[in-house]
């Protein structure tokens, strides 16, 4: 047990530093967020977010209430 523990402690350890690979990947990620959103000013960021926040909440509320109609 101690073994195991040691042993994804230093896995843990070795993972904390972005590779060349992980690093390219997140500048794709980027570039394609940036391409999806163009050149959004502050207000369509805000409009976005608050968007998708609505969108969680509803989400959220018929979880509850598909929970709440199982009991």
């Amino acid at each position: 047990m101690i073994a195991a523990l040691a042993g994804l402690l230093l896995l843990e350890g070795g993972c904390r530093e972005e590779g060349p690979a992980e690093k390219a990947g997140r500048k794709v990620d980027e570039a394609v967020e940036k391409l999806k959103h163009g050149d959004e000013g502050t207000l369509e960021k805000a409009g976005r977010k608050l968007d998708e926040a609505v969108d969680e909440v509803g989400e959220a509320i018929e979880e509850l209430g598909e929970d709440l109609q199982g009991d």
